[in-house]
């Protein structure tokens, strides 16, 4: 799992930028999307990180990542080491703290 925001990590923060076309074409690090299809397409544009907000479509887009072997990580925002916890019970492939968001 790749860790980005925590204290225990070096890291640097993540700017996040929403779904839209000039995000595919600007081929941004990180995406924020709200579909299994903008997924689909986030990681048909080669994005690095697929970013959700919440945990359930985390998992939903995680599942299909595995089953079409994704080139994107799924990555999911989380406030606190509790939200690590069940990211890490859900297989999720990144998490990123908030304090470490900048955008979106």
């Amino acid at each position: 799992m790749t860790v980005i925001g925590s204290e225990f990590v070096p890291f640097r923060n993540a700017k996040i930028t929403k779904f839209s076309l000039q995000a595919m074409q600007n081929q941004s690090e990180f995406v924020l999307v709200n579909s299994k299809k903008e997924a689909v397409l986030a990681n048909a544009n080669e994005i690095k990180f697929i970013v959700c907000n919440n945990l359930n479509l985390a998992r939903q887009i995680q599942s299909l990542a595995n089953d079409y072997i994704f080139d994107s990580k799924i990555a999911l925002i989380i406030a606190n080491d509790d939200e690590l916890e069940d990211a890490i019970e859900a297989r999720i492939d990144a998490v990123i703290y908030q304090k470490a968001v900048i955008g979106a």
